[in-house]
């Protein structure tokens, strides 16, 4: 029973023995490999003439930033969800914020511009495997490959395509995820749709897809929360005749019509029955 016992713990030292020179083994060769690396390194920062011209060209172009405009907005109404697309929430955001966006496609066509020029002159001007010197490390394949990640590491990438990114997502009351849906619009659409959104006879839009897609996003934002609170201010009862019923008799209703150019705010929304609200219809407050 002793020998056994003494056997097992040879046994088991062994094989701590054999993960202890194993584990040595292996971080003797990461060490000497991080070692082999940064000597490369250090001799392309040193002697690379494509990584040299490459800083010189990088100072030469400057590039600017391009504003980011995409836009996220929750319903808690799967019916204001589903009828609103993201491009009818695009269209009413771009009424506010149309001139800082053409400002943006500007600044991406200009580096665009600008890109083209760039590639060209990096590609005619950084050519891999040339130093200044003759005395190369022994392994010339690893030093191309080390030099060729370096050149790649600082190439400028400009934002040179504007596009914006609308989603939509469904909520429950309580604002737990429930489904969503994304569109990518780019320049060319959404110049499309601020040409349009600046065909006006004053107030009023030319293009009836314009119109309807603002009047749908104004009226979604009538969400459940808002809803419920409105028909508690008002008592649970129609404003105009006093009927009072569950809350799918009662309605919600834009005071200053959204066709007249009411807004979604909690002073113009008041409580009507259906019959009341049908009767009112898209009339003025008298």
């Amino acid at each position: 029973m002793f020998a056994k016992s003494i056997l097992t713990d040879v046994t088991n030292s062994l094989i701590v023995a054999f993960f202890v020179v194993i584990t040595l083994g292996v971080l003797a060769i990461i060490i000497t490999v991080n070692v082999i690396n940064h000597r490369y390194k250090k001799f392309v920062l040193e002697h690379s003439v494509s990584l040299k011209t490459l800083d010189t060209i990088n100072t030469k172009y400057k590039f600017k930033n391009v504003p980011n405009y995409d836009m996220v907005h929750s319903y808690d109404n799967e019916n204001f969800y589903c009828d609103i697309s993201c491009r009818d929430y695009l269209t009413y955001q771009l009424v506010y914020i149309q001139k800082k966006v053409v400002n943006a496609i500007h600044i991406a066509n200009e580096n665009k511009s600008k890109y083209e020029d760039y590639k060209s002159e990096v590609i005619g001007s950084c050519t891999l495997n040339t130093f200044d010197t003759d005395e190369l490390l022994k392994n010339t394949k690893k030093l191309k490959k080390i030099e060729s990640k370096m050149l790649e590491e600082k190439l400028l990438f400009p934002t040179i395509e504007f596009k914006i990114v609308a989603k939509l997502i469904l909520t429950n009351i309580n604002d737990y995820y429930r489904h969503s849906k994304a569109v990518v619009f780019n320049s060319k659409t959404i110049l499309d749709i601020i040409h349009d959104l600046n065909q006006k006879r004053g107030s009023f839009y030319l293009n009836n897809d314009i119109w309807n897609s603002i009047c749908r996003v104004e009226r979604g934002k009538v969400t459940n929360k808002l809803r419920f609170a409105i028909y508690a201010r008002d008592g649970n009862r129609c404003r105009k005749c006093g009927r009072s019923g569950r809350h799918y008799d009662l309605e919600i209703d834009h005071i200053i019509p959204i066709a007249k150019g009411g807004k979604t705010t909690y002073d113009n929304l008041q409580t009507l029955c259906h019959r009341c609200n049908v009767k009112k219809g898209d009339s003025m407050p008298y």
